[in-house]
């Protein structure tokens, strides 16, 4: 199975190996991975965790652990500025986590609020989830206010809630109910 979904400016769509020029930008660009969970990555890291996604990636949400991993390809110019990936948490709470990454020439441009409604209306259309959630480390303000710009609300705020990379972090929880995105 594939997914695509079309935006104003995006093609949201699998991620190809052709890819990996572009991927490579951001993915090995240490401000941009530092609130990530992998590391600042190489070409050949870059090219080994495309392979991995494109190989195990199952384009539904109806098994716990199923995910989605989209690139956003400008429509204007073939050219791959970030990412979204969405998992299915519980099949039985029908809970997804979401997640997205932005290449940072193209931030503050509203690609990451496009892209990301995108996948909760194709999300909340095409499959049972019910609840999708959002853990943010409280560094990364303008991911939360993305969060809460798409409807989602803060529900709790965990004290040295991961070790991550190194070093305990404080996580904000952020969710939204289906019915609540329909409104």
């Amino acid at each position: 199975m594939s997914l695509r979904i079309e935006t104003d400016r995006l093609i949201l769509r699998p991620m190809l190996l052709t890819d990996v020029d572009d991927l490579l930008e951001y993915q090995s660009n240490p401000e941009i991975v530092r609130y990530i969970p992998w590391p600042q990555r190489t070409m050949e890291q870059v090219k080994k965790a495309a392979e991995a996604v494109i190989k195990t990636c199952t384009f539904q949400l109806n098994e716990n652990k199923d995910f989605i991993v989209l690139v956003w390809e400008l429509k204007s110019s073939g050219k791959v500025i970030g990412q979204s990936n969405m998992m299915l948490v519980s099949k039985e709470n029908k809970c997804a986590n979401i997640g997205w990454v932005t290449h940072q020439d193209f931030q503050r441009q509203g690609y990451a609020f496009e892209a990301t409604k995108a996948l909760l209306d194709y999300a909340f259309t095409n499959t049972d989830v019910h609840r999708i959630i959002a853990d943010i480390d409280t560094r990364v303000h303008e991911s939360a206010a993305l969060a809460e710009k798409l409807g989602m609300r803060r529900e709790a705020t965990y004290l040295d809630g991961e070790f991550f990379k190194g070093e305990w972090c404080d996580m904000w929880l952020y969710a939204i109910l289906k019915r609540e995105y329909q409104a």
